[in-house]
């Protein structure tokens, strides 16, 4: 996960900056100005970072509003210096995902951040039921037809990340920077492969031999559920045909009987 860090004093940014990597959370620290000058290099949607933590600014609502304005889709997270409704409510407003008041722990900002992506991918909850797998996004493990696939740990990141993108191609980079953050040290592509080689076994083991991860070869890997382990209601549903409306039709009237 990758972030940017916003906040003018040395001191609290340092301080900061020890919280962002406890989360494993890899971060650039800018200033202001240079964040709205990358902004208009690289352009809001085309911004390389998961989340931008804004503290210490003297308009931070203003600011807000400039990165939605500019289509940023990375998560925002504002820093306060103590409880303040007001503020908190124009940030809100203004578009930002959460507020925090300083100080900050590791573990609430990262999962204040991943709360936010999740939500921006659509998921509603923290499982994700993928075929006759359910997959949690909070430590727990897998379910498969109400059996528990029990996972190591960095099995379980490593297929939790593969869950939050189901059906979308996910890199190796990118699932080895949302596992081990700052703290790798192993080669990306080793690592990866024996972790993938290590799930694909076990779900197959559990579903009977089914195939949940697919090597995308040259861009990374995906998980989905073969056709034949899909729900029925997980197919698009198509609607009836139905007949243009043409109004009400009256039927004709009865004759009137002549008055003699």
């Amino acid at each position: 996960m990758r972030a940017v860090l916003v906040e003018p004093n040395p001191l609290i940014a340092e301080a900061l900056g020890r919280q962002l990597g406890m989360g494993k959370i890899r971060y650039d620290r800018l200033d202001w100005p240079e964040l709205e000058e990358l902004l208009a290099e690289q352009g809001g949607e085309a911004l390389g970072f998961d989340a931008i933590v804004l503290g210490g600014l003297a308009d931070p609502a203003a600011a807000v509003a400039s990165l939605r304005a500019q289509r940023v889709t990375a998560a925002v997270l504002c820093l306060l210096e103590r409880r303040d409704v007001a503020t908190t409510v124009a940030l809100l407003h203004a578009g930002a995902d959460d507020v925090l008041v300083k100080p900050v722990v590791s573990a609430e900002v990262r999962a204040r951040i991943e709360v936010a992506r999740r939500r921006a991918r659509g998921l509603v909850s923290n499982a994700v039921r993928v075929g006759r797998l359910t997959v949690f996004l909070d430590g727990r493990d897998p379910d498969v037809g109400g059996e528990r696939l029990r996972l190591s740990q960095r099995e379980h990141a490593i297929l939790g990340v593969l869950a939050a993108h189901h059906r979308r191609v996910v890199s190796k980079e990118h699932i080895y920077d949302e596992v081990y953050g700052l703290s790798g040290a192993d080669p990306l592509d080793k690592v990866i492969d024996v972790y993938i080689c290590k799930l694909r076994k076990k779900i197959a083991e559990a579903t009977g031999g089914a195939r949940y991860i697919e090597t995308v070869y040259g861009r990374g890997y995906k998980f989905e559920a073969p056709p034949e382990h899909e729900e029925p209601d997980a197919a698009p549903r198509r609607l009836r045909a139905v007949a243009p409306f043409k109004g009400l039709v009256r039927a004709p009237a009865a004759p009137i009987a002549a008055v003699g």
